[in-house]
Order: structure tokens, then C-alpha cells, then sequence
């Protein structure tokens, strides 16, 4: 089995991070929706197989389209509310969300030119304006003084960072040593991978960046880097606080960049909704017992346990075909039980099947759509964390049923079990973007995507990343402190 290794040094960071009783934590970034509209699939395992089958990227786009200044001028501009703040939460969930890292994605692409740039730039800046929650400053407004009463809101300030005064995108130079992907062009998907992973991500994907260090500096909650090869390939990222939003929120801002990009009228994001400042993460089902062990003294003291693993623990990658996972699909399909399944179902089966060192998984899955009150269009945390049995989860069926249940959860009331959270054998899986593919000028077409490794790099606990890297492959970024032979692994690895 071909798999990647690369070793990071665990910083001291962890350490911090350990639960308090009273505190609430999640370590995933959530997912987006993915549908025929959007084709494409986001962060976390959710809401709809986050890996969608029979994906057509957007095109039909003609060479006009470049967004000028005046369509930039013009972008409709939301209204912050509450004393001209935005209310971003004020229940449990303030210091999950103060612990979630950034949402970060990355794509080469070929075809890529100047005006390619310069609209890049224009239609950031063009949702900048048309979003002014993204020109704001993440606060914590605490309630009081005390240290052991941790109550507290989290508001942003907009406007703090001004379109007219800060730029939110970055032109990065090219380091005089480093290789163009055109000198690395028709090599093989892995060799590609190696190629992206050494030396283009370090330029562009910065180290994480969690949500309590974004009030400590007053940094920027939203932002973009580029850098143009100058031979017609250019690589760029994107950057969003988790605390204005999950993946559903970070598609949608990627969406309307896209749609600036190729001349067409973006759809609105609504940043008011009133139910986003008191909705909290975990399934409606969960009892008081459920909620402790899932992100109190049990789930704390679990991770206290595997802290001692942080220097052994390694970022692993895998490359699987598409091809082979849709033959694999159809296999599976002729029996009843699996007639409903989808690639995202199997590959998180594959990655249930190969780790020996959890007992249950979580993923999450947006309430977009579920929740009452809450629409496709709301930006915000708008998620439910689902644990489920690992090896429940070797079904691809399983995690179907779960998905198109009607509770959307795969343990009753009171069942979450105690012993795997005391043990620290909890682990995430997170299906992680290839939304970045979208924002293609045209002419221009995306080679390949690559996620932020800060999903595993200072995290004392199993976590695997699903992400779309090319036309052909898709890959696993995991971090399991023990590996097992998984056969379905082995029937679809590139």
C-alpha cells in the first residue's frame, strides 16, 4: 500500500488545550453542502456524500468576463445588526469555536494569466464589500472578571480592515529556486503530489491559525494569496475564520468570488440569521450524559492520555482512483442494503476499516435544510458533530443510513458511550475542500487541490482528511496512531 509520510514536530501548543469540565472543544472544521448547483464537495463529512458523484465543474464562460471596478463598486453590501456588530455566539459552543482553526484551501491551476489576476483581485475584493463581516475584527466580550466563570460572547467588529485601506490578496513571489509545475508537467499523480506538498504549499498555506489567536492579534478573518508562475500557471489560496462561518459558509464566499470571476451575479449570503448566536454543535438528541462525555471531563481527560503520542504521531497521505472507487461502487450497489451509497460513503468506510487506535468517529453534517428556521443560504456554524461506532462504519451503509435518517444520527439518547472518550480512542474525519477548484477564469482550468495540514499537525487524537486532488485522484490526510490492513483501502488506492 503507497502512502506518504511526512513528520511534524507537535508543538508545546497542546498542552493548552486540555478540557476544562465546563468547556466545550471541537477539533474538526465542518463541511459544506455539495449538490448539482455547486459541484463540489467541502469541509466535513456531511450533509450529502461531501464527495458528490457525477461532478461537472462550472463552464461555458467566455473571455468578456472580467469584473471591472464598477461591478466591484457596486457589490451589494450586507448590514451588520446589533449596535453594527455582527453576533457570532453566545452559548457552549464560544470556546469550541474559539479553538476551531481556520478553513484554508489551495489550487494550481494552468491557463493562467494577468487578467486572470487582476480579476482574482477584483472579485475578492468584490465580496469583501458585498460581505463586510469580512473587513471585521473577531472580539470576546466576558462577562466578568472571574476566571472560573467562563461565560462570554463573541461579536465582530466590521469595517476594522476597510477594502479602500487593506488589501485582501496577497501577490506572493515565487522563490527564485523553485520549480514551475510547467517543468513538472505530464509527471504522475504521485510525483505531482510531492511537487505540490514541498514546494508550493509552504509559500501559500500558512501554519494554523485558531480562533483565540485571531482575538489575541486583531488579525483579519478573511484572506487570499496568489502567486503566478509567469508561465501560465498560477497557484492560490483562501483563507476564512471558523468563527464566522463553517465549510457551508466558506463555499458560499468561494462561490460568489467565482461568480465575480466569470460575470455572473452572485448569490447572497445572509449573515443574520438569529438562531446562529445560540445554536449549539452537537445533535438535538444528545442528553445532558451525552453532551459530558462527548466534551467535558471524559473527552478531556482522553485527550490529556494521548498527548504523551503527539511526537510520535505522523501526517500520512494516500492517493485513491476514482475509477476504481466508482467500480467498487457499482459492486456494492446491487445489493439492497448498499443501493444508496456514494464514493464519500466508501472512502469513509476505507478509513474506519484502517484505524486501530479509535473507537468512534465523528464527522459533521449541516443543519441547513434540517434544523427549523435555519436556510441553505445562512452563513454562520450551522453544523451538528455525529459520533458514530468505528467499526459500525466499515459499512458503507452505515454511514448512508445515517446521513438520509431522519434524527441524522447514528446514537440514540444516553447511548454515546463512555469508555472510548475516557480512553482517548476518538478520533474525526473531515471531508475537506476542493472548493478552491471554482474560482477558474476562463480559459484557466485547475490541475490540482490541496488542503491545509493544520487539520492534523497539533491535534492529540486521531484525525483523518478526505480531499478531491485531481481529475483522477482523491486523497486521505490522516494522522492514526496505529494503522490496520483495510482490504476496501486496498481495492481503491491509486
Amino acid at each position: 500500500m503507497k502512502c506518504f509520510t511526512y513528520t511534524y514536530t507537535i508543538p508545546a501548543l497542546a498542552l493548552a488545550i486540555i478540557l476544562l469540565p465546563s468547556q466545550t472543544y471541537s477539533w474538526i472544521c465542518p463541511p459544506t453542502s455539495s449538490g448539482k448547483a455547486f459541484s463540489s464537495t467541502t469541509l466535513a463529512i456531511s450533509h450529502a456524500p461531501y464527495i458528490s458523484d457525477g461532478e461537472s465543474w462550472a463552464d461555458g464562460h467566455s473571455e468578456e468576463h472580467l469584473p471591472s471596478i464598477d461591478a466591484v463598486a457596486d457589490a451589494d453590501t450586507d448590514t451588520a445588526t446589533d449596535d453594527s456588530t455582527y453576533l457570532i455566539h453566545k452559548g457552549r459552543a464560544v470556546n469550541m469555536i474559539k479553538r476551531c482553526v481556520a478553513l484554508e484551501g489551495l489550487s494550481l491551476s494552468n491557463g493562467w494569466s494577468n487578467q486572470a489576476t487582476e480579476a482574482f483581485t477584483l472579485a475578492v475584493e468584490a465580496v469583501v464589500r458585498a460581505n463586510p463581516i469580512l473587513t471585521g475584527q473577531l472580539v470576546e466580550e466576558k462577562k466578568t472578571s472571574w476566571p472560573w466563570n467562563n461565560k462570554s460572547t463573541l461579536r465582530v467588529i466590521p469595517g476594522v480592515f476597510p477594502p479602500e485601506s487593506h488589501s485582501f490578496v496577497t501577490i506572493v513571489e515565487p522563490p527564485s529556486d523553485l520549480t514551475s509545475p510547467e517543468q513538472a508537467a505530464g509527471i504522475s499523480a504521485t510525483k505531482l503530489f510531492h511537487h505540490v506538498h514541498n514546494e508550493v504549499v509552504p509559500c501559500l498555506l500558512d501554519k494554523p491559525e485558531f480562533s483565540y489567536d485571531q482575538i489575541k492579534n486583531a488579525s483579519p478573518l478573511f484572506d487570499a494569496k496568489i502567486m503566478d508562475f509567469g508561465d501560465g500557471y498560477a497557484a492560490y489560496s483562501i483563507k476564512l475564520s471558523h468563527a464566522i462561518g463553517d465549510g457551508t459558509t466558506f463555499f458560499q464566499i468561494v462561490s460568489q468570488i467565482s461568480s465575480y470571476m466569470n460575470g455572473r451575479d452572485p448569490q447572497p449570503i445572509n449573515w443574520n440569521n438569529p438562531l446562529k448566536s445560540t445554536h449549539e454543535i452537537y445533535p438535538e438528541n444528545f442528553s445532558k450524559k451525552d453532551y459530558e462525555r462527548s466534551y467535558c471531563g471524559p473527552f478531556g481527560w482522553g485527550v490529556f492520555k494521548n498527548i504523551r503520542t503527539l511526537s510520535k504521531r505522523k501526517c500520512e497521505y494516500l492517493l485513491l482512483n476514482k475509477d476504481k472507487i466508482s467500480k467498487k461502487k457499482k459492486e456494492l450497489q446491487k445489493s439492497a442494503e448498499n443501493k444508496r451509497i456514494s464514493s464519500n460513503d466508501i472512502i469513509m468506510s476505507a478509513i474506519c476499516e484502517m484505524c486501530g487506535s479509535s473507537d468512534v468517529f465523528a464527522f459533521d453534517r449541516s443543519i441547513r435544510g434540517i434544523k427549523e428556521g435555519v436556510d441553505k443560504h445562512d452563513a454562520g456554524n450551522f453544523f451538528w458533530e455525529i459520533p458514530f461506532d468505528r467499526e459500525a462504519g466499515t459499512k458503507p451503509s452505515v454511514i448512508r443510513n445515517i446521513l438520509t435518517s431522519d434524527s441524522g444520527t447514528f446514537y440514540d439518547t444516553d447511548e454515546v458511550p463512555l469508555m472510548p472518550f475516557l480512553n482517548g480512542r476518538v478520533g474525526r474525519i473531515t471531508s475537506l475542500a476542493s472548493i478552491t477548484h471554482q474560482t477558474t477564469f476562463p480559459g484557466s482550468q485547475v490541475i490540482c487541490q490541496f488542503p491545509s495540514a493544520s487539520f492534523i499537525r497539533d491535534l492529540p487524537l486521531d484525525v483523518a482528511v478526505i480531499f478531491r486532488f485531481d481529475e483522477e485522484n482523491f486523497g486521505i490526510m490522516h494522522n492514526f496512531r496505529r494503522v490496520m490492513d483495510s482490504p476496501l483501502l486496498g481495492e481503491i488506492i491509486s
